[in-house]
């Protein structure tokens, strides 16, 4: 039988491995962000419960800060090592990489719910609740913005000829420039609730929407081809190394789609997959499902194994510098897979 250690820590409750090398730590609050791992291989997620919570590698909790409200956005680490964050209640934060607050700013745009990015030295832009992409130069502490209507509720990508582009609640893909000009959109015809778009090696804009399909534009919002599911899609898009474009679907499926849009394979799950996939290593990605299932396939889309945890997955799992696995339920249940428990799964153990 065995046994179950409980440890309260700061308001924490900590159980034993659900089985070797897997921690598992319960947290009352409900975790929709996505994770990021730091330089210093700690992990900052944030929660429902308005907290943003930072840990290393081993589970351990380092650090946490409480705002004024739920935090749904992705934190992002800026190259300053300052990590980057917004809230429901409307503010943008600054922590340093230890997890400490530094600052914050209002930029009275409504609710934030995306990541940053970076545009060149010390600038940041992200999307906000009012329809509105906010720039904000650190250095000079000042902000201007992009009007593109509607909800922003998807993170925006930096594009490798300097510009951005992120999709919205208006239902188009848009193209910025950091002057905050809108170049070019596309037009869907469903949400972009979510998914963040990817920049593909050959240069192609990938996203999903809630239009059921998936998206390939140029660099001046011209349609290169469409991927048609048969559900939402919420995910963010990753491209593997041997280019396959891996994603999941409200429909329950895990796909894999060549970089021309045609299907290479899919796997079903029991239940939506609302998660984005993280890569795992070159051949190799993990993705969460609603139904408790951590899915590790690769990157041709096989399924490899599997690792059931309790509770619901709404946001991407992380890989950590050292291999170890991060991914959080929406129930406040977080789970740490070390590498050797990543290779059991792998091997069928």
């Amino acid at each position: 039988m065995r046994t179950i250690i409980l440890l309260l820590i700061s308001g924490l409750a900590s159980f034993a491995p659900a089985q070797d090398g897997i921690k598992k730590i319960h947290i009352d609050g409900h975790f929709y962000s996505t994770p990021i791992v730091t330089s210093d291989d700690n992990v900052v997620i944030a929660s429902h419960n308005k907290t943003i919570y930072l840990f290393n590698n081993k589970g351990e909790l380092q650090n946490s800060y409480t705002t004024n409200g739920w935090v749904h956005a992705t934190p992002k680490q800026l190259d300053n090592s300052q990590i980057a964050i917004g809230s429901y209640d409307k503010c943008f934060y600054f922590l340093d990489k230890e997890g400490n607050f530094l600052k914050k700013i209002n930029p009275k745009a409504g609710k934030i719910f995306t990541e940053p990015i970076e545009l060149g030295h010390n600038k940041i832009a992200f999307g906000t609740g009012k329809g509105k992409i906010m720039f904000y130069d650190m250095t000079a502490d000042s902000l201007y913005y992009a009007k593109v209507g509607h909800i922003m509720h998807g993170s925006p990508l930096t594009l490798s000829n300097g510009k951005m582009t992120i999709g919205g609640n208006g239902r188009r893909i848009f193209i910025i420039d950091t002057a905050a000009n809108v170049l070019a959109n596309y037009k869907t015809k469903g949400w972009i609730m979510h998914s963040k778009p990817t920049e593909t090696i050959d240069g192609q804009i990938v996203v999903g929407s809630y239009d059921k399909n998936l998206y390939s534009i140029d660099t001046a919002a011209n349609l290169n081809w469409k991927f048609k599911t048969k559900g939402r899609i919420h995910s963010s898009i990753r491209q593997m190394p041997n280019g396959n474009l891996v994603f999941g679907s409200f429909d329950k499926n895990i796909y894999c789609v060549a970089p021309n849009g045609k299907l290479v394979n899919k796997y079903t799950t029991k239940k939506r997959v609302v998660s984005s996939p993280a890569t795992v290593n070159d051949s190799v990605f993990a993705i969460c499902g609603i139904d408790g299932g951590v899915y590790f396939l690769n990157s041709d889309g096989q399924l490899l194994g599997k690792f059931q945890a309790e509770g619901k997955f709404f946001s991407t799992p992380i890989a950590m510098h050292d291999g170890t696995i991060f991914c959080c339920t929406t129930d406040g249940n977080l789970y740490f897979i070390s590498p050797e428990a990543v290779q059991k799964i792998l091997n069928g153990l």
